[in-house]
């Protein structure tokens, strides 16, 4: 099959998958898909008590008595809308734009994380001309809040080798990731009469790059909350009089909040010297993150409405103080390994409610004592501000495997298609496979993939090129493997 037509083929793939609603922990109408594409391809397929989607394929004839090879990719997607585009990650396809060079979509995220990943499996296990061995493709469900497929049965992963679709940089093979380990903070209150003759102030911060809480973290980028938090706290330092009537921002927990709006009460006669900080604070945050944060937006305007309640004040004070002293960004570099982020925490997602504040975050290590020492910080700050800490979900750590055979091995296949050498190296952030070493230390895996960009935001692209290099790739291995015994 020529690349042109390969390509084509992954292409129409992903944009039936674009079609189809698939955020975290609603992943039934893509798997439901999925189990009809096997069904219509004459392939075995099982959906387990999870919801991940199994699909077998035998082996090319003549590669029966190679080993096996798992071919994995999540089905969720973190599903975020640009400013003023309305959006029901729920309902609504995601409308992609293809401009003969990459794959962009029309005020969202686009999904390729890991729409493309999928695309590429149901290629590869078409007729497509590539002589393998016995393959097996395991779609997962919530790998991007939660990464459940921690709980996958070991049966299914009774393979040699493992190629993870969920890496997104072509040229570049993962070959070991950190663990992660979701938290919420929460807080109930019960409001309080607001002041009289006070001025509503509506307060947004917006147009940041946010990205992903783990492979984003390292680049200097504003997070929307704490960057609230300090020009809330701020207000009060300088003894401007306000309430705190409604504070939230972020659209993920492991998505750096890009993000963030607040609304206070103050009292009239102040409201000059508050708007006055507020352009002081504007200032400074476009000098120190202008440079990085270009789309930078931060604004305010006096609402013609009353509030008949607010935040009490011990309430609101605890919620900013919390949130400028958790940890939050890079923690610890790797002593090990130069330029790796060892181990960092995201503070993502800020809900307020009629009674209540609720702050989500994500801690991600490499190294298990760093990963507890952000977790009991963590906790010890939450008793101190009055706030209930919840320990979430836990993904295990990938660790690097010396005797592999199939990094050189894509290693080889790669510098072939190319002329380039490959680079092999560790990531921050948290990849699935963390889950399936815990279950099968023995199966040599890597995670490897085409270019994408600015995952997690409504910048989402996805090179084309690197597409159509990537199903070579691993159609190379799968050819390679298939003629092992």
């Amino acid at each position: 099959m020529s690349s042109d037509i390969a390509l084509q083929n992954i292409l129409d793939e992903f944009t039936e998958i674009a079609m189809i609603p698939r955020p975290s922990h609603h992943e039934e109408k893509i798997a439901a898909y999925l189990c009809g594409w096997a069904e219509r391809h004459g392939l075995p397929c099982v959906q387990d008590e999870l919801g991940n989607v199994i699909m077998d394929k035998p082996a090319s004839p003549g590669c029966e008595r190679a080993p096996k090879v798992i071919l994995q990719a999540h089905m969720d997607m973190v599903c975020v809308a640009a400013a003023g585009v309305s959006y029901d990650p729920l309902k609504d396809p995601i409308k992609v734009i293809n401009d003969g060079t990459t794959l962009t979509a029309e005020g969202t995220s686009l999904g390729a994380d890991d729409g493309i990943g999928i695309a590429l499996i149901l290629y590869l296990l078409s007729d497509c001309g590539v002589s393998h061995g016995p393959l097996r493709a395991i779609f997962t469900v919530n790998e991007e809040d939660g990464m459940t497929s921690g709980a996958i049965d070991p049966k299914y992963l009774d393979a040699a080798y493992l190629i993870n679709l969920d890496w997104e940089w072509l040229g570049s093979l993962c070959n070991s990731s950190a663990g992660c380990d979701f938290m919420a903070f929460s807080r109930k209150f019960e409001r309080c009469p607001a002041m009289e003759d006070g001025a509503v102030l509506r307060i947004e911060l917006g147009g940041l790059l946010g990205g992903h809480s783990g492979v984003d973290i390292h680049r200097g980028r504003a997070n929307a909350l704490t960057c609230m938090a300090r020009l809330l706290l701020g207000l009060s330092e300088n003894h401007i009089a306000y309430q705190l009537l409604d504070f939230r921002g972020g659209q993920a927990r492991n998505a750096i909040p890009a993000s963030a709006g607040a609304s206070v009460l103050i009292k009239r006669e102040q409201l000059p010297e508050a708007r006055k900080l507020m352009g002081d604070y504007g200032d400074a945050l476009q000098a120190y993150f202008g440079e990085i944060e270009t789309g930078l937006k931060f604004r305010w305007e006096t609402a013609e409405t009353c509030a008949e309640d607010a935040v009490p004040d011990e309430a609101a004070a605890a919620l900013l103080r919390l949130l400028l002293v958790l940890p939050n960004g890079v923690h610890t570099m790797s002593p090990y390994v130069a330029g790796l982020v060892e181990s960092s925490q995201n503070l993502g997602l800020l809900e307020t409610g009629p009674g209540y504040f609720r702050l989500s975050a994500m801690e991600r290590s490499c190294s298990a004592y760093r990963a507890e020492e952000l977790l009991s910080i963590s906790r010890l700050l939450a008793e101190t501000y009055g706030f209930v800490y919840e320990a979430g979900e836990h993904s295990p750590a990938w660790e690097v495997n010396p005797k592999s055979r199939l990094t050189p091995l894509a290693c080889e296949v790669y510098q072939e298609l190319t002329g380039d050498r490959m680079v092999v190296e560790p990531v921050h952030g948290g990849l699935e496979c963390g889950a399936f070493f815990e279950k099968n230390p023995n199966m040599d895996m890597i995670a490897i993939g085409p270019s994408l960009l600015h995952v997690h935001t409504p910048k989402e692209t996805c090179d084309l090129h690197s597409v159509r290099v990537t199903a070579e790739l691993i159609a190379g291995i799968l050819e390679r493997i298939g003629g092992q015994e």
